[in-house]
């Protein structure tokens, strides 16, 4: 039996529903049982010193948290250390000092980005006596810096946490283009595990396409520069102003680096386009609106792209251009590759499936059963984690 701790104190901080944690979220959920027994660990935020052992099923409970209360207004936080506190209110769970953690456990996972001193300085104690393992999610902090804002101070914690990513006994990657930037980026030596385990779309029912009295294409995530909102805005206003009847829908928070792409998708509101933009949708409200949606555009740089999953999942194909590994990946399943790299392109984009005929061909390669699976995502983290 390998005893694997799984550091989540980054989630407890900063609760906030992100792609990030939608993985950690079914990482827990599904974890397998067997021969890799885990407790998520938490600090405890009544008591310095103090750690709070979750079991997988806990700490699932304690992440659904955050996408269940996404409203920018609601203290989700508070609402995260409620719930710890009812834990240890409850005694139902363990509760341990540091010193412990190292006598406990064959195994330490980092499964979330994270550039706190105190989880960062934690890794390294543990890398000098256990094996230890982190989940790769990207680079683009170092590769595409203009879409990151770091608090003053911080850098060096950034660059910590991605020497970490160089030096980890074994790494799972959530996608081919994470090992590879890992690899070459970081110069991970490649004699070191590093594995691929795709996230999993498989936390949503298959659902059919609710029709739309107009056609709708939806866009989700944070308007970050790399993911091309400004792009994507522009060719639509180019298209709607060649006579394209259609709406644009943007479903996520706005950019916290640059505010003129914010400002640009408000100015397109106040001029009359058809565009809206919904920030701090529930899951359930985001999942309705891209079900009831006709196209999902999904382009720019991600490090992998759960959202893309999703519209599959939910009856709506999506189109896609530049480093997509989910869209790669489901590419003719229900996921087509377009020229989109610029305005122009994307205007030809919104002319095409502004069409009937192109959205139906479309809809016809849909094979929502052939998304990735949580559990066998799971099992390859735990499989990474074994001693």
């Amino acid at each position: 039996m390998t005893y694997v701790g799984i550091d989540i104190e980054q989630f407890t901080r900063d609760p906030y529903g992100t792609g990030i944690q939608r993985v950690l979220q079914y990482l827990a959920r599904c974890w397998p049982s067997g021969d890799v027994q885990a407790d998520f660990v938490v600090p405890n935020p009544a008591r310095s010193g103090e750690f709070l052992l979750l079991s997988p099923q806990q700490a699932a409970d304690l992440i659904a948290i955050a996408f269940e209360h996404r409203d920018p207004q609601s203290d989700v936080l508070n609402l995260v250390h409620e719930h710890l506190s009812d834990l240890v209110g409850n005694r139902v769970v363990t509760i341990v000092k540091l010193g412990d953690l190292v006598s406990l456990y064959d195994s330490w996972l980092l499964p979330e980005v994270s550039y706190l001193p105190s989880v960062l300085e934690r890794f390294e104690i543990f890398r000098r006596c256990m094996r230890t393992v982190m989940i790769g999610y990207d680079t683009l902090p170092m590769t595409e810096p203009a879409n990151y804002r770091f608090k003053p101070g911080n850098a060096a914690w950034v660059s910590e946490y991605f020497r970490m990513l160089a030096v980890a006994d074994a790494v799972v990657c959530i996608s081919d283009y994470a090992r590879d930037s890992i690899l070459d980026r970081l110069r991970r030596d490649r004699a070191l595990p590093i594995t691929v385990a795709h996230p999993g779309g498989d936390h949503l029912p298959v659902r059919g396409r609710i029709p739309s009295s107009r056609t709708r294409f939806a866009r989700l995530g944070t308007l970050e520069a790399r993911k091309q909102p400004l792009e994507i805005l522009d060719g639509f206003m180019l298209a709607v102003d060649d006579g394209l009847d259609a709406e644009l829908l943007f479903i996520g928070k706005k950019s916290s680096s640059d505010e003129s792409i914010n400002q640009a998708v408000l100015e397109a509101i106040e001029a009359g386009y058809p565009v809206t933009w919904v920030q701090g949708a529930t899951d359930e409200e985001v999942y309705g609106l891209v079900n009831s949606s006709d196209v999902f555009i999904s382009v720019g740089i991600e490090g992998y792209g759960i959202p893309v999953l999703e519209a599959i999942r939910l009856g709506v194909p999506v189109i896609f251009d530049g480093v997509q590994p989910a869209g790669a990946l489901m590419q003719g399943r229900g996921a087509r590759r377009v020229a989109a790299a610029n305005r122009d392109e994307l205007q030809a984009m919104f002319a095409e499936f502004g069409g009937s005929a192109a959205r139906e061909a479309l809809v016809a390669e849909l094979n929502p059963d052939h998304v990735p699976t949580w559990t066998q995502f799971a099992q390859q983290v735990a499989a990474a984690a074994k001693y």
